[in-house]
């Protein structure tokens, strides 16, 4: 006689493998549960599809479902926004496990497993599970993600660059922010971009931004525009920031090469002699954090230089002999027409520090703080 365990396998072996996805087609509507019929299965905002999702961030033809040896795939239609499968945008046929969340543009869903001749609670509940609260702030994260690049604004907001010596403002930096939920921080931001594999077009998006909102800031200071370690230097920055040239010409730029970034001495001069014969200038940014980057410094000078906090507060413990030998590459960058920043700058033991070694900018809390304007 077999043993209740056994029985339950082999209904398991014979049952239909079946699959659903759950979740909701529009904001505000009930989430419900969708079987994925055994023949392709097409999404999209078209009145044809197989599932119609009304939303502008979907494409007509969006994604397609399909099922081959009782497993679930999904290949998107050549959309304009993408399909996700656990945070990351797929490029090809793609298998879906039970549990998977589903992300086609911003309309989200769980992908659900199940067998035709399940009955009783456990069958139910197949039907009733839902996301836990990470997954949920996962989903709405992407979702907001998606508004954000397509068609959406961020925040302006810049923090202020001052002279360490008059305390006037010089330049103003623009720091990305969002009220859209799920991605209110620059870390949750850049997380749901990494997931979903859109860190450089997010990168360009908020330069855009900080350019677009420069008006709110006095004409003869300079914006500050940042980079992602991810951007090929030549092929993509640099490009870009010349487009920004041509639409705010009358716009004094900054741009903040990424500590993490490929600083190939070649690469730098290269990137420099393109946006200095527009009068765009360059800076090394996080100086002291990460890489060494001497090699750079050496060989391929640059505009600015922002020294990381970390290194600062480093410098606050050091013996006097080591702090003169600082002050002293200080004095060498400033000789070649180098500015030096001090970042992070929130004490005002750090602020005298920074006067002593001879800093000509500075910027941090004690100064200024962001600021939405």
């Amino acid at each position: 006689m077999s043993s209740i365990g056994e029985f339950q396998k082999e209904q398991t072996a014979n049952a239909t493998v079946r699959w659903s996805l759950l979740g909701a087609t529009a904001p505000g509507t009930a989430t419900q549960s969708i079987v994925v019929p055994n023949c392709s299965f097409r999404i999209g905002r078209r009145p044809d599809m197989d599932l119609r999702i009304d939303s502008p961030v979907v494409s007509g033809s969006h994604a397609e479902l399909f099922q081959s040896g009782g497993n679930l795939y999904v290949r998107d239609s050549g959309s304009t926004n993408g399909t996700f499968v656990d945070g990351i945008r797929i490029t090809g046929d793609t298998l879906l496990s039970d549990g998977a969340a589903l992300d086609v543009g911003d309309t989200g869903f769980r992908v659900v497993k199940h067998f035709h001749n399940a009955t009783g609670p456990e069958a139910a509940a197949l039907y009733k599970r839902t996301c836990s609260s990470q997954d949920v702030f996962n989903v709405v994260g992407r979702r907001s993600l998606s508004q954000l690049l397509n068609g959406g604004e961020a925040l302006p907001c810049y923090q202020a660059i001052h002279c360490l010596k008059t305390g006037a403002v010089i330049g103003h930096e623009y720091l990305v922010r969002t009220a859209l939920p799920g991605i209110e921080t620059p870390g949750r931001l850049f997380e749901q971009a990494r997931k979903a594999g859109r860190e450089i077009e997010l990168s360009k998006f908020c330069r855009a931004q900080g350019m677009q909102f420069s008006h709110l800031i006095p004409s003869c200071t300079p914006v500050f525009l940042n980079t992602h370690p991810m951007e090929p230097l030549l092929d993509v920055v640099v490009p870009h920031m010349l487009e920004l040239q041509k639409q705010y010409s009358g716009r004094a730029m900054v741009l903040e090469v990424h500590e993490a970034a490929d600083t190939e001495p070649g690469l730098i001069r290269e990137a420099r002699r393109r946006l200095a014969a527009v009068g765009i200038k360059l800076a090394f940014d996080d100086f002291g954090c990460g890489q060494a980057r001497m090699r750079e410094l050496i060989s391929a000078s640059t505009d600015y230089i922002k020294f990381d906090p970390s290194l600062l507060r480093e410098l606050q413990q050091v013996s006097a002999e080591q702090l003169r030998l600082f002050t002293a590459i200080i004095r060498g960058i400033q000789g070649e027409g180098v500015i030096a920043v001090a970042e992070g700058v929130e004490t005002e033991e750090m602020a005298t520090m920074c006067r002593e070694i001879g800093f000509d900018l500075v910027q941090g809390y004690l100064f200024s703080r962001p600021s939405i304007l």
